[in-house]
This record gives structure tokens, sequence and C-alpha cells, in this order.
């Protein structure tokens, strides 16, 4: 499981059920609104050359057609480690024709950095024949809507320690894709603030993870069905815990508790 759209667009703002009212338009809007799920490092940046959209278009169900939403902003690097706690990031947009989209590819670009203490780390890619991300997807569009496909850049996935000494990274991309119309959102807030954990959602085998802003809230945007969170407090003094049977309803926020680290007896 895991999340992405044209120009900078309701930065900041809630990034659900965008659906307009239809009109007349012979076309759908489609918003491609990057998140993100720093890790324990200072600050991550990643490039990105845009995305390309490949759909089924309406009345040639037997020939796809691609089409390409570039990322317009300078030298295209994305902080994508200030992108928690509801923060999102359009990173293309377009009118597009009606039909079904049935995937999607990432063109990532070369340069890479993981900042630790001030100082950069490069991180290149770890397949760098093939920088294109592939990813699934299954949403038809209507003439005259809107959607936003949210993409997920899980960095606890992506980013591999080669080496710790001298420290070698490499990053592997892994994201997931929700629609924006049928999710629902998870959000709590955990405690201490001098930590930097880890908070997982699970389903099944499958997982995202996410980590705190600095008041320590932290959001899931997800496909609706019954989760368990696990906390994980990146601190071996700390003790993790798991809360099961955690609902997402589309349009809906399940907010959890207030979780507190506690320290191991």
């Amino acid at each position: 499981m895991n999340k992405l759209v044209v120009l900078f667009f309701l930065l900041g703002t809630s990034l659900f059920f965008s659906c307009e009212s239809a009109d007349s338009a012979p076309t759908a809007l489609v918003n491609l609104v990057l998140v993100d799920t720093p890790a324990k490092w200072d600050s991550v940046l990643v490039e990105i050359e845009g995305v390309e959209v490949e759909i089924l278009v309406q009345g040639r169900e037997t020939e796809s057609q691609r089409f390409f939403l570039e990322y317009k902003n300078g030298d295209k690097q994305i902080r994508v480690s200030d992108l928690i706690g509801g923060r999102g990031l359009i990173i293309g947009r377009d009118e597009l024709p009606s039909g079904k989209i049935i995937g999607l590819s990432v063109q990532m670009g070369q340069n890479h950095l993981l900042y630790q203490e001030k100082k950069a780390y490069a991180m290149p890619l770890a397949n760098m024949t093939d920088p294109n991300i592939s990813l699934e997807v299954d949403l038809e569009l209507e003439a005259g809507i809107a959607y936003d496909l949210v993409l997920d850049l899980d960095l606890e996935k992506s980013i591999i320690q080669k080496s710790a000494s001298p420290l070698q990274l490499q990053l592997d991309p892994y994201f997931s894709v929700v629609d924006g119309v049928t999710a629902g959102e998870v959000s709590g807030t955990v405690t201490p603030l001098t930590l930097k954990p880890a908070i997982y959602l699970i389903q099944g085998t499958d997982s995202i993870s996410t980590h705190p802003n600095t008041s320590g809230i932290y959001i899931f945007r997800v496909s609706p069905g019954i989760y368990s969170i696990y906390f994980d407090p990146k601190d071996s003094r700390y003790s993790s815990t798991t809360l099961t049977n955690v609902p997402v309803e589309t349009g809906k926020t399940t907010e959890i508790p207030l979780y507190t680290f506690k320290l191991k007896p």
C-alpha cells in the first residue's frame, strides 16, 4: 500500500473528496497529490520528473493511451520529509479524456539527497537503468469531474542503508496509490515529542508507515477497511504497542486516542 499530481495547488489544505459536480466538459480533471511518510533522518529530497498516466479511453476499450503530467517546478527536487501531518503537494495536474486509468509510471530523476546533522548524503537509485516506478490503478474517469490520486512515498521502505561507516544509501522508491474520492483518514497524536517514532498502518501482510510532525500528529490516507496500528518508538528504552481493529470509512476520519510511549520496566 502507498500515494501523488501538475502545478502547486491545494498545498497545505485538505486533499480529499475534491469531486466536483458534473458539467458538460468532455474531460476529467486529475490531480496527482504527493504525500510522505518521513523517516528518522533530518530531511529527504527526491527528484521527480513527472507521472505518466495510462488510460483506456472511452470508446477504445482495447487500446490504451498515455499522458505525461510533468512536475514543472524548477529543479524538480521535493523535500518530501515535510509532507506529513496532512500536508500534500500536487506534482501533476491536467484534464484527461474520460475512460479508465489502469496504471501510473512515476518518472524519477537522478538527484536524491538525505540530510543528517547538516551533512548531505547522495542516494542513487537502486535500479539506475530504469528510473520509472510502475503503479497499478483502477479508476473510472467521468467527464466534468475532478479526481485526486494520492501517492504515498514510504521513506521507511524506500531508503536502503548499504553501509554504516561510511554511510552509503540507495533509494528504491516505494509508492502506494489511493483514490482520494473513496479514501478515509486515520489520525492521532503521540508523545513524548523528543522521540522520532514510526507508526505503521497494517492490513494483512501489507503496511505503510508514517512519522509524526513536530506537534506529534500523524495522519494516514487509505482505502476503506479494517487495519492495525503498530507504534514503534525507534528507541530501545521504550516499549512498542499494537492497536487492532481500526476501522476506516470513506470520507471519514478515524481519531485514535493520544498514545504515550512508555519506558520499559
